[in-house]
């Protein structure tokens, strides 16, 4: 026995005893039989879905077959309606006389007229009767006498949105109206339709709609204010009915006219006269003009459904464009009211707004939405907006994906190395980006002022957020004021970008790190003020050992560079007569200077020349101390050489760059000058001699 397959276990001769019996013979241990097992389930779990497919198909097959004998059914009504019109005819022809005697032929002719009539109505109630059990409901409806069935089918709904299949429904014409009814195909029972809405026939239109898609062989039912689209089982089926509902409507219009026609009859003098002359209704035109519309325009919504559906946005915005242009040049005629204009454009507007939706919804910022398009993808959604007048709608849409982008561009950036870094590259990723953004938004709002406007707040809340960011990552008490200068510098830089765009920012900046820059520079000259003194304390008032020539041309070379000359103080080959302190300080305070003259504002400028003021004074006041309290001349000498250093020499270059930058001198530093002229002289304030003044005249 070989390995199961389905010929063979599905072999009308198969004994599942006997092969199971045969397999534990020839198939010795527990894999393999095992795996035989598996191999069965296999081949029963394939049988299953074979069958499920088979099961399936048929159903599919039964269905369609119910219809086609549905169909069928429609169509011998058809026949049998038919072949009565045609034996009516036949007798009409076989009666009709060929001879000059007509007297005997007239009265049977008027028999056989009598007998076709009654034959007629005899039918006519027949195809009422049948109906009536068929249909559920409707039997009141059914009543009105010379009401006439033209012509009756099955058709499937749709949905008017989505053109999805809704329900089977039942239809008939009658001479004065259309009735609908439910189907329920699934439901073997002859009365199996119930009554859903009679439209009276001069409340309703046909209107064709072209097979696109899965959407074929259908039309469009206008009742005001409501519309439904019906599906004909074929191309035939669908053109019966519409050329019955065009016959039932023009055999109504004849009624009409036919009782106008009778009402003036009466009221003429003349019979004869007014027989002959045709009756023209001054008002049939224009009873015309008001269904007289375009195919384009009957067809406009459900051709804006499908662009909206296709995603052909610019295709539904020519097509909205186009009925605006239509509805501005259309003039309804006098004392009607065109229904179906209405109702077309009752139905555009909400086209309009279901795109308004699907524009906006694709500016919308979500968690499963991805932004690797970036603003570039949102340019279709804000331009075809922008046309349809929501222009404030797409800017506070295309803002709110400006500030989502701008923020996950910003947790990109790591947090690493030192606080320099990190701020350059955050302001880099920030200020590019926001510049990226405004070409972005000047290219899609170029001409809107209000637009412009929602644009700065916007630009202004994300700098506040960008800011805030950066103070708390920058300010802290362990950052220098070297560092904090060269984070500030990067960030104004960055900001400036900003303004080729006619957007300047630097005002705002500048007043939201005014507070913790003050505070910056308050602690810098404490701490500033503790390293004089520290060094105060250690200074010996010795001039300055550079021990070789070489390392005293280095020395030179490097104050020559921040703008100091000291030829005149070195003497021998490689002493200066200046202490270690002294130049110490030189060297601090003009990077001091050079730290503050980079974050000089405005606004700053009174706290930074109140913390150049204490820290030099601090200075001033060591060798104003050592001078009190040092008796020798020599080294007083010495002391006095290095106050005119500090005072002449340092302070003009000071003063000098100070100047550079704000196009005048610092008067805190001139103040100091004044104050401590005495010193150069070797005077402390102790040992001033302070002039009093015996009379009043004076002052």
């Amino acid at each position: 026995m070989g390995e199961p397959t389905l010929n063979l276990l599905g072999s009308s001769d198969f004994n599942p005893d006997k092969y199971v019996r045969e397999l534990s013979l020839n198939f010795i241990g527990g894999l393999e039989l095992t795996r035989l097992r598996k191999k069965v389930q296999t081949l029963s779990e394939e049988t299953s879905g074979n069958l499920k497919k088979n099961v399936y198909e048929n159903y599919m097959q039964f269905i369609d077959t119910a219809k086609e004998i549905s169909h069928l059914e429609s169509e011998m009504y058809q026949l049998s309606h038919l072949l009565t019109e045609q034996k009516s005819l036949l007798n009409s022809l076989y009666n009709t006389s060929i001879l000059g005697d007509d007297s005997h032929i007239v009265v049977e002719a008027d028999t056989n007229i009598g007998d076709n009539e009654e034959k007629k109505e005899e039918l006519r109630k027949q195809r009422i009767l049948a109906l009536k059990d068929k249909i559920k409901g409707c039997s009141d409806l059914l009543d009105t006498p010379n009401r006439r069935i033209l012509y009756e089918s099955y058709l499937t709904e749709l949905d008017s949105v989505e053109n999805i299949p809704l329900k089977s429904v039942y239809g008939v014409i009658f001479s004065d109206g259309i009735l609908i009814a439910n189907s329920n195909l699934n439901d073997h029972d002859s009365t199996s339709l119930k009554f859903d809405i009679y439209y009276d026939l001069g409340s309703v239109a046909a209107v064709n709609v072209r097979d696109l898609g899965n959407v074929k062989h259908a039309f469009k039912l206008l009742a005001f204010p409501d519309s439904r689209i019906f599906q004909c089982k074929s191309n035939t089926v669908k053109k019966e009915w519409l050329d019955k509902l065009d016959q039932a409507k023009k055999e109504r219009l004849s009624q009409e006219q036919n009782k106008k026609d009778s009402t003036i009859v009466d009221k003429s003098p003349s019979r004869s006269s007014s027989i002959d002359v045709p009756y023209i209704n001054p008002f049939e035109e224009k009873d015309e003009e008001v269904f007289a519309h375009p195919e384009w325009f009957l067809e406009i919504p459900d051709e804006l459904d499908v662009c909206v559906a296709q995603r052909h946005f610019e295709e539904a915005l020519a097509l909205l464009e186009k009925a605006k242009d239509y509805d501005a040049t259309y003039t309804p005629p006098q004392n009607h009211d065109d229904h179906i204009f209405t109702d077309i454009l009752q139905k555009v507007e909400q086209r309009k707004s279901a795109l308004i939706d699907v524009l906006m919804k694709e500016l919308e910022v979500n968690h499963d939405k991805s932004l690797q398009g970036g603003l570039r993808a949102a340019r279709r959604a804000v331009r075809l907006l922008n046309h349809l007048d929501r222009s404030m709608q797409s800017c506070e849409l295309f803002l709110k994906l400006c500030s989502s982008m701008l923020k996950i561009q910003c947790k990109r950036v790591k947090r690493e190395g030192s606080t320099s870094t990190y701020v350059r590259h955050l302001s880099s990723v920030v200020f590019t980006n926001m510049c990226l953004m405004t070409e972005e938004f000047l290219r899609a709002f170029p001409d809107s002022s209000s637009c412009a406007s929602a644009y700065v707040v916007w630009a202004s809340h994300e700098l506040s957020l960008f800011t805030s960011h950066f103070i708390k990552q920058a300010f802290v008490p362990q950052t220098s004021l070297l560092t904090l200068t060269e984070c500030v510098v990067l960030v104004r830089s960055q900001c400036d970008r900003l303004c080729k765009y006619g957007i300047d920012l630097r005002y705002q900046l500048d007043g939201s790190l005014r507070s913790p820059l003050t505070k910056a520079l308050r602690d810098s000259r404490d701490k500033f003020i503790d390293s004089v003194k520290l060094r105060s304390q250690e200074d010996k008032w010795i001039p300055m050992n550079l021990k070789s020539k070489t390392a005293l041309a280095r020395f030179m070379q490097e104050y020559a560079a921040m703008g100091l000359l000291l030829n005149e103080y070195v003497t021998g080959d490689c002493w200066l007569q200046l202490t270690a302190n002294t130049m110490s300080f030189t060297k601090l305070f003009l990077k001091l200077l050079e730290d503050c003259l980079k974050l000089q504002t405005a606004d700053l400028l009174y706290t930074i020349d109140d913390t150049m003021y204490c820290v030099y004074e601090a200075q001033i006041k060591h060798v104003e101390y050592s001078l009190k309290i040092e008796k020798q001349l020599e080294q007083r000498q010495f002391m006095t050489k290095n106050a005119d250093f500090l005072l002449n020499h340092l302070l003009d270059v000071v003063q000098k760059k100070y100047k550079a930058v704000n196009n005048f001198e610092s008067a805190s530093l001139v103040k100091l000058k004044t104050e401590n002229t005495a010193i150069l002289k070797g005077i402390t304030a102790t040992a001033r001699n302070i002039t009093k003044y015996s009379s009043t005249e004076y002052l």
